[in-house]
């Protein structure tokens, strides 16, 4: 039996040795495959305009790290400023998030809602009873409501200007919307300050106190209305960004087939049943999953048949996700 067992042994290293000494990649053939990849990584970059200055210091807007993965093909790590565009909607959508929490934990802006309709007093009548026969609670109570106005108005321009920023950010609003937005919040602003410096000083007048309380309650309403404006044209800027933003990837992977097929020539080390993987950093399809990267595999010899030109053979062929 062992005998047999040998011969077997010896059969298979006959008609199989190159399982043997293909075990470990050969040096001089890593350095060749090193400088294939080199070549196709520059003509990838310039094929997708990623070789341009204009990044920090000089430095190119993107970059194409490139890994042999023997026996498999490659994996190119492509950053391009597509992902920049990514965060700015990330950021604005955050902000938008971090607004809505903050103006549930205003407890003014609670009472406000809860209590108030038409008039910022008080709705409590025994303090209002009892301000008619003490004048240290009345001033309390006025100061009260000053102090309920300068919050909820306030608040609600802070959250319109954060808002006009990220507007402004996503494309939402041009240069000259955006000045003249920030000239009206700046004229609510000074509307306020000015009522509430008024009203401080009107406190034995009742007539005036009435006229100035009927001008910060329409301050209110306008700033609550202008902020909740403002939130509903960020929603549709963010809508609008995002779709022109999955255009533009499509764009971008278009022009990466292109480029491939056009640099498939300088992969001769590689088999036809090996591939070439595309990994674009930050572009993956986020949502709720959290795929940040998005992925291409391309088959060596589909990159080989469509280096002629006709790179949609090759889109054809080629595997897509988000990871």
């Amino acid at each position: 039996m062992r005998c047999v067992n040998s011969v077997l042994s010896v059969l298979v290293f006959a008609f199989f040795p190159w399982q043997a000494l293909s075990a470990q990649p050969d040096q001089a053939d890593i350095e060749r495959v090193r400088g294939e990849l080199e070549r196709f990584s520059d003509l990838l970059e310039a094929g997708l305009g990623l070789d341009k200055p204009g990044g920090l210091f000089g430095m190119n807007i993107g970059s194409i790290q490139s890994r042999y993965l023997f026996g498999q093909g490659a994996s190119l790590e492509i950053r391009s400023p597509l992902a920049n565009s990514r965060r700015r909607l990330s950021l604005a959508t955050l902000g938008t998030t971090m607004r809505e929490l903050q103006s549930s934990q205003n407890p003014f802006a609670r009472l406000s809602r809860g209590t108030q309709a038409d008039s910022p007093r008080i709705a409590s009548v025994a303090p209002l009873a009892l301000a008619e026969d003490d004048p240290m609670l009345e001033a309390m109570t006025r100061q009260l409501q000053s102090i309920d106005y300068e919050l909820i108005v306030g608040a609600a321009l802070r959250q319109a200007e954060e808002t006009a920023e990220s507007l402004r950010s996503l494309d939402g609003i041009d240069d000259s919307g955006y000045l003249a937005l920030r000239s009206e919040l700046a004229d609510l602003h000074r509307a306020l300050d000015t009522n509430l410096t008024a009203l401080a000083d009107s406190m034995s007048d009742g007539a005036i106190e009435q006229a100035l309380e009927g001008r910060l309650a329409l301050l209110r309403d306008t700033a609550a209305q202008r902020a909740a404006e403002l939130k509903d044209d960020l929603a549709q800027a963010q809508r609008d960004y995002e779709e022109r933003w999955y255009v533009q990837r499509a764009l971008l992977e278009a022009q990466a087939f292109e480029a491939a097929c056009a640099a498939a020539d300088t992969l001769n080390s590689f088999a036809d049943d090996q591939g070439i993987s595309l990994v674009f950093v930050g572009l993956g399809d986020e949502g709720e999953q959290l795929r940040p990267d998005r992925i291409l595999v391309l088959p060596i010899d589909a990159l080989r048949r469509c280096a002629s030109g006709d790179w949609q053979t090759l889109q054809a062929a080629s595997v897509a996700y988000s990871f």
